[in-house]
């Protein structure tokens, strides 16, 4: 009877170890990119909506950011720039996040970045994106804006 319990109990913990290594929405302490996709637009989840890496001088430039399972704490920043020079930066903390400013969907975590045009983006070829966190930058990502 003995061996029978503990051959149940050790299935039990293997089924919860492995549940837990493959889960939906484990909570991991710095943030991991899972995506990183420009678009036109964003939902209610920050997925990205007509993915595109190329805009018109009056269109609203989404970057849509995943991250594996939900991060506890990292600094997110997102910089854009026009060539060599900075245009805008958002910056991100999620320990102290809002309601709205990260969604969990399917066990991952989202936000989004815009750049929000003034007056009409010059057409050029030389934009990007820039993702940090935690003040190490993990990636860049180009852009265009055309006629």
């Amino acid at each position: 009877m003995k061996t029978k319990l503990a051959l149940l109990l050790g299935m039990v913990l293997m089924a919860t170890l492995m549940l837990t290594a493959c889960g939906g929405g484990t909570t991991v302490t710095t943030a991991v990119v899972k995506s990183v996709v420009m678009a036109k637009g964003v939902d209610a989840n920050f997925l990205p909506v007509d993915p595109t890496t190329t805009f018109l001088p009056t269109d609203t430039i989404f970057v849509s950011t995943g991250f594996t399972g939900s991060p506890s704490q990292s600094v997110v920043n997102g910089k854009f720039y026009y060539g060599d020079q900075f245009i805008s930066e958002a910056t991100l903390d999620i320990t102290k996040a809002v309601t709205g400013d990260l969604v969990s969907y399917n066990g991952d975590t989202y936000t989004a970045f815009n750049l929000i045009p003034s007056d009409p983006w010059p057409v050029a070829a030389t934009y990007r994106f820039e993702l940090y966190i935690d003040g190490v930058k993990v990636g860049e990502y180009p852009f265009a804006v055309v006629q």
